[in-house]
């Protein structure tokens, strides 16, 4: 092997990116590495001349990784992470931008918008907490480009944005190609795959069509095992029974809690009829089909169709305790109500591409109908705060009685994402290049949550105590399920969000010494218009109410329409970057870029809580949140050594995430619902790069790392904002009982300075090694990579840690998930056109955690995928 590049792969911390090899030798008898096309800039280049922090999987390197979902990516991205909580229900990050996830449940009334943007070819999909997870079908490549593109891409790219680049229709040609593959999960079911592509002609040197349809089912590998929920003296909330111990004795032998004991006869709950081995297998299935209509050697149409459909069943985490305390196996949990997530979507584009003159002008347009239809578990919400009061009385009349103890929700979420683009070009081969463009969508959220614990009797006609009256949406309100609604929901969100963006972009590139030194200017004006109705609904003060033809409506309850909750926000943001190609095969840069993201509205602004010692409410709920905003600088670099056999790219960054958004749910100190504010700024600073090297002819070594800091710099505090209150406008430091009597002192949630982001690992490497021979006329390659992810919190913050308790008062505790690595490796060969693949997933099978909450109000952690074990057989035409 060459010296002087073993002793450049020695020097160079490496890491991934995956680039293809020459067909063709080079002087020295080694292949060199294959140029990459990307389109991140807006403009087909090489990524090696693109001035910005990215990785792109092609077609084979897809293929070679066996990668398909989200979740098979993932792991190979360094700096990018997510809030895992099953398919299609990830949040993610890069760069550490993380203050935190929220449960699935409900989250497109209440979640923050992403900061990462999705993308599927030209059209995004944002949509909160659930990334759009598009299965890899036919794809030409996966761009993943690090730091805010906002200046082309909008306010979802403030940290980043991933982009799925389909394959277009050929013309004149008919191809197609048929895979399958079948795969064992240790501990769990087996999996199954099958892909099809066919690419014909339609009109000879004008039209052809593509299209490709697949079906892949995973099995399952989580077991719900045998369990049941009894009542214990300690739940936080058994007070609303009002049975009192008697000298400090319950009737069931243990210590009382906070003076109170578990009704005589209260009733257990168990799961026998849900028990089961793997619970959660997940199916994805879907067609695309492209019709591209070549008019003449300037204009062309492309038309794009995709449907997709996953339906996941069970639940992703296990559960390191029951229900009941018993300490389980890993990938074991206790559930007692049906759990599923089904998401689909469907999305149609069309993209028009010709010539003014020498102006290169691009139509895009799309829209994207996605719905979602998911069932969760909830009873361990009984253990909460409030639960006992829907669940027992005793506490204000009747004998203390506990009823059911069974909780769960269902939501059903829809968005509706349309959105046009149009933009020209000036010639690439021009000294100074510009692109102009004009950007507008409407991306409507429809969202309808019900929880579903409430056990005590329905108030009647007859039944006027012991009970509680119906919820009912407000008459007149923006809901999709106007009325009473069933007796078993305790809370209910009927809502309907709309965020309608208009912007304008220009971009420009000056070579101020042609090919050499180049510098490009952009900016994006934007006008956001935010609105928010609909019906929120609580069962808290329900109890004893009358009957009402529309329900009840409880001061717990919020009429959004009445609230007229509207706003726009308008402004630029830009970006600016000095590239210097020192020679044909490396380029410096500079970039000084802005990324934001959209504020938008509470349901329960305004409402009072934490009384103070006058006994005055200190905190009035905002009605509002507000943009945050990202200021980065970053130096790269993108070098070639030997002849194209040696690849290194890296960056330093330095980044000011100002004003963040972060979200709240503690109910015994502000009450039952998720709401967002603006307090923390920090600073994240890293490096991140990648080496690919061919090292002799058929090895080559590729891989990708990062390190990353995150640090808060401010100390903002929770201010008391009610003009009544002794303590207006200084810190509230405590929390008193009604009257100002019994305070205690709080916590500032928004943390120290010095505090970390959530989700942000200081350190991420993955490395792989490929070899490729050929015998007879076979060719056939073997492959084995190892990836890490070091540990990383969460969420930011003074969130409280868990305490190894039972009972849980918030979904918003504080974890630390541990470091983990994994092992991957694959077998395969080819001959003409047929090819075999062995591959092993997470060979030493790892039960790492990759995400940790207590989103159901018990720890859940999601581990990694058992090792799988699989082949997969292709055929080409």
């Amino acid at each position: 092997m060459n010296s002087k590049l073993s002793i450049a792969i020695a020097a160079v911390l490496g890491g991934l990116s995956c680039v293809r090899v020459h067909a063709a030798p080079t002087d020295q008898g080694t292949e060199g590495l294959e140029e990459i096309t990307v389109t991140a800039t807006r403009r087909s280049e090489s990524m090696q001349d693109v001035p910005i922090s990215m990785q792109a999987f092609t077609s084979q390197a897809l293929q070679e990784l066996n990668i398909t979902t989200f979740d098979d990516y993932i792991r190979y991205l360094p700096n990018v992470t997510s809030a895992n909580n099953g398919p299609g229900q990830n949040e993610v990050f890069m760069r550490g931008l993380s203050a935190g996830s929220q449960a699935s449940q409900g989250s497109s009334a209440t979640g923050l918008f992403p900061n990462v943007a999705i993308y599927l070819d030209n059209q995004s999909g944002q949509l909160p907490n659930r990334n759009l997870d598009i299965y890899a079908a036919d794809l030409n490549r996966i761009e993943v480009l690090e730091g805010p593109q906002g200046t082309l891409f909008g306010a979802g790219a403030e940290a980043g944005v991933i982009r799925y680049i389909t394959n277009e229709p050929k013309l004149d040609v008919t191809e197609g190609s048929v895979k399958a593959g079948y795969g064992v999960t240790a501990g769990g079911d087996p999996n199954s795959d099958v892909t099809a592509v066919l690419n014909l002609p339609l009109i000879a040197e004008h039209m052809a069509i593509r299209a490709v349809v697949y079906d892949d089912k995973r099995g399952g590998y989580i077991d719900n095992v045998p369990g049941t929920f009894t009542r214990k003296n300690t739940d936080i909330g058994i007070s609303y029974a009002g049975y009192a111990a008697v000298n400090g004795k319950c009737p069931n032998g243990q210590p009382p809690g906070n003076g109170y004991c578990v009704p005589p006869g209260s009733p257990s709950l168990n799961n026998a009829n849900l028990v089961g081995d793997a619970i959660n297998p997940v199916t994805y299935q879907g067609i695309r089909t492209e019709v591209l209509y070549k008019v003449n050697d300037d204009w062309d149409v492309l038309l794009s169709q995709t449907y997709q459909q996953m339906n996941a069943q069970g639940v992703f985490y296990q559960q390191p305790n029951a229900s009941d305390g018993a300490a389980l196996a890993p990938l074991e949990v206790t559930l007692f109500n049906p759990s599923y997530d089904k998401d689909k979507f469907e999305n149609t584009a069309l993209t028009v591409n010709g010539k003014f003159g020498f102006l290169k002008a691009v139509y895009t347009g799309g829209y994207l109908v996605r719905n979602v239809s998911q069932a969760g578990d909830y009873t361990n919400y009984s253990r909460g705060v409030y639960a006992e009061y829907y669940q027992c009385y005793g506490k204000y009349d009747k004998t203390p009685t506990c009823f059911s103890p069974s909780a769960a929700w269902d939501s059903n979420e829809q968005n509706h994402h349309m959105q046009h683009e149009f933009r020209v070009s000036t010639p690439d081969d021009w000294r100074i290049r510009g692109i102009l463009g004009a950007f507008y969508e409407d991306n409507k959220l429809w969202d309808q949550t019900q929880w579903k614990y409430k056990s005590i009797p329905e108030c009647t006609t007859d039944v006027t105590t012991g009970c509680f009256a119906d919820l009912g949406t407000f008459p007149g309100s923006t809901v999709t399920n106007p009325g009473v609604q069933p007796t078993s929901t305790s809370f209910y969100q009927d809502t309907d969000r709309e965020t309608k963006q208009t912007a304008f972009f220009a971009s420009t590139d000056i070579d101020l010494i042609p090919k050499t030194l180049i510098l490009t200017l952009g900016t994006r004006h934007f006008l956001f218009q935010n609105s928010y109705k609909g019906s929120v609904l609580s069962s808290f003060g329900c109890y004893e109410a009358p009957v009402t033809p529309t329900g009840c409506h409880s001061s717990f309850s919020y009429d959004l329409d009445a609230q007229n909750l509207r706003d726009s926000e308008s402004g630029f943001k830009s970006r600016a970057n000095l590239s210097w190609h020192v020679d044909s095969d490396i380029m410096l840069y500079y970039t000084w870029s802005q990324g934001f993201r959209p504020g938008g509205f509470n349901q329960n602004g305004g409402t009072a809580h934490i009384p103070g010692t006058d006994g005055v409410a200190q905190y009035l709920i905002p009605t509002s949140y507000d943009s945050d905003k990202l200021t980065n600088n970053e130096i790269g670099w993108k070098t070639e050594f030997f002849d194209h056999r040696l690849q290194w790219n890296g960056a330093y960054y330095r980044e000011n995430w100002n004003n963040v958004q972060i979200s709240f749910f503690d109910p015994g100190l502000v009450g039952n619902l998720f709401f967002n504010d603006n307090g923390q700024n920090f600073l994240v600073k890293g490096i991140e790069t990648s080496l690919v090297a061919r090292v002799t002819n058929g090895l080559t070594v590729q891989g990708a790392a990062s390190w990353n800091t995150t640090k808060q710099t401010n100390s903002p505090a929770l201010i008391d904002n009610n003009p009544l209150s002794n303590n207006y406008g200084k810190p509230i430091s405590q929390v008193c009982a009604a009257g100002g009597t019994g305070c205690s002192g709080i916590t500032d949630p928004f943390g120290p300075v010095g505090s970390p982001t959530a989700n942000a690992p200081p350190l991420q490497f993955s490395i792989r090694a490929r070899y490729e021979w050929s015998f007879a006329d076979y060719n056939s390659f073997v492959q084995a990579g190892v990836s890490h992810t070091g540990h990383s919190y969460t969420q930011a913050g003074s969130n409280p840690t868990f305490a190894g308790s039972e009972n849980i008062s918030t979904s918003r505790l504080r974890f630390e998930d541990p470091a983990y690595s994994t092992a991957s490796a694959q077998l395969g060969i080819a001959k003409d056109a047929w090819n075999v693949m062995l591959y092993g997933e997470n060979l030493f099978n790892s039960n790492a955690a990759t995400f940790t909450s207590t989103d159901q109000f018990i720890v859940e952690q999601t581990p990694l995928r058992p090792r799988v074990l699989g082949v997969s057989f292709g055929y080409k035409f």
